[in-house]
């Protein structure tokens, strides 16, 4: 694709800048079996999740890692963090996948999609760190450690105050009802994006798996390019990706529109020269444009619709595993190709725990089950769950914030379960 746009020339180039060095993360902490908690070290940002404590059976948090178990790093420079990681490793049966938490407001609001309020991956924490242990499943818990969260309450507050500056009343606002204010969310959804790339290039690059539980599609940039500046650092060759998506909606917008946003992260990928090959399965016809369409169709990127999948039976349309298959044919990776899979949560019908709830989609299950035979199959080295939004007015534990919790914490558990056959690498 070519790039005839200033502004998009000026945000590629701002993405692919040589990263930042420094660490902003706020680390999860773990209450096991009643312990009382001491104060962390000064300069850690953290928060506490209580592990519940049931008669006769264990939970998922008992056998998880944290970095509180390990030596926590005394700074947050790259090259500490990954001696961390790299510990980690070495602790038991040694940590293979690790997972961390990404919500930001401003890639949705380019998008014109609902703000959220940074919960989501406190709403899957807890849900996770409770699940019961079945049999054979305490090994892959045993080799995960539960990272913690991107910070990026400094990028929104100095947008904040560039905003109030200049007068701007943002409670309202809409793309392109102010440009200077757009200029100034652009740019912050760069650093944004900037900065999940630097601590996923430092994750990948210790061979490790990263998990990605987020607020927005937007994410798949800073995940996507983490991972390929991580494993070519690892393997010593380029690192280009394949990446699968089950989503209602494309996200492949052409860079030219609204900056890097929730809808436009894997073309922004496909732009920087990074993605090899695309494919997603679930669209549906009423909701992505026919610009977009005729993107996704020129770069030779794969997809099928919703109304072109059997859920029935039907004898004129592929059935949805028929769907699946194909949909792993086209995403075939080459030994420098790194597969990944992103599960954008609006696939789901009637999920409405989500910034943009879609009437049709997937059901719960067969979302559980497309992530099971692609990770199968697909063997990918990363996963997305992104556009979870949890109600601020009801507890994360309790209603529907408590299935969205156990929804996006049973999709990690069955795709641990799939790829702890996978050789390490």
């Amino acid at each position: 694709m070519s790039i005839t746009s200033s502004n998009a020339e000026g945000m590629t180039s701002q993405l692919t800048r040589p990263l930042n060095s420094l660490i902003t993360l706020c680390l999860t902490r773990l209450s096991r079996r009643n312990e009382t908690l001491g104060p962390p070290p000064s300069h850690v940002s953290h928060h506490d999740i209580r592990v519940p404590v049931r008669n006769g059976q264990t939970s998922a948090g008992d056998h998880i890692k944290t970095l509180f178990d390990c030596d926590l790093p005394t700074d947050k420079e790259n090259e500490t963090f990954v001696k961390c990681l790299e510990k980690a490793q070495l602790q038991g049966p040694g940590i293979r996948f690790v997972v961390i938490g990404s919500e930001n407001y401003v890639g949705k609001w380019l998008n014109g999609g609902r703000r959220g309020h940074g919960l989501n991956y406190k709403c899957f924490a807890q849900q996770f760190v409770s699940s019961p242990v079945g049999p054979g499943q305490r090994n892959f818990f045993e080799q995960t450690l539960l990272l913690g969260e991107v910070q990026y309450d400094d990028i929104t507050k100095q947008l904040n105050d560039m905003a109030q500056a200049e007068g701007i009343e943002q409670t309202n606002i809409k793309y392109g009802e102010n440009k200077v204010y757009d200029r100034m969310v652009e740019e912050a959804s760069i650093r944004c994006q900037r900065r999940l790339a630097n601590i996923v290039r430092c994750i990948a690059r210790c061979s490790l798996r990263p998990i990605c539980i987020s607020g927005g599609n937007e994410d798949i940039l800073g995940l996507g390019y983490g991972v390929h500046l991580g494993r070519t650092i690892a393997r010593g060759t380029p690192s280009n990706l394949t990446l699968g998506n089950f989503d209602c909606h494309g996200d492949y917008k052409n860079l030219e529109e609204r900056g890097a946003h929730s809808g436009n992260g894997f073309s922004f990928l496909n732009t920087i020269g990074i993605l090899k090959k695309y494919a997603v399965l679930g669209l549906t016809p009423y909701e992505n444009r026919e610009s977009m369409m005729e993107h996704l169709i020129s770069t030779n990127c794969w997809y099928r619709y919703l109304d072109d999948i059997s859920l029935i039976g039907a004898p004129n349309r592929p059935s949805l595993y028929e769907s699946l298959l194909d949909m792993i044919k086209a995403l075939d990776a080459e030994d420098d190709e790194v597969p990944g899979l992103c599960v954008d949560l609006d696939v789901t019908e009637d999920l409405m725990t989500v910034s943009c709830p879609a009437t049709l989609g997937f059901t719960r299950a067969q979302v559980h089950e497309l992530v099971q035979e692609f990770t199968r199959y697909n063997k990918p080295f990363f996963l997305l769950l992104a556009e979870g939004m949890p109600d601020p007015m009801i507890p994360l534990t309790e209603g529907i914030n408590r299935t969205l919790g156990k929804y996006q914490a049973g999709l990690v558990a069955c795709f641990l379960r799939n790829c702890i056959s996978v050789p390490h690498i």
